[in-house]
């Protein structure tokens, strides 16, 4: 079932809180089986601190 349309939960919410700024944004998000711009949009408005990481690939 997509996640997208679902509120979140005060489970949810913990994990987030728990999880911001340990964790690059796209392993919180795959976590929580949540789209990364969702995860963000939340943290963002939680002020929570938000790890990006960006991977280069084939170097």
């Amino acid at each position: 079932m997509a996640r997208w349309k679902q509120s979140w939960s005060e489970q949810d919410l913990s994990k987030l809180k728990t999880l911001a700024g340990t964790k690059p944004i796209t392993v919180i998000a795959k976590e929580l089986g949540r789209t990364t711009g969702t995860v963000l949009a939340k943290a963002i408005e939680q002020k929570l601190p938000i790890i990006h990481r960006i991977e280069h690939r084939g170097r």
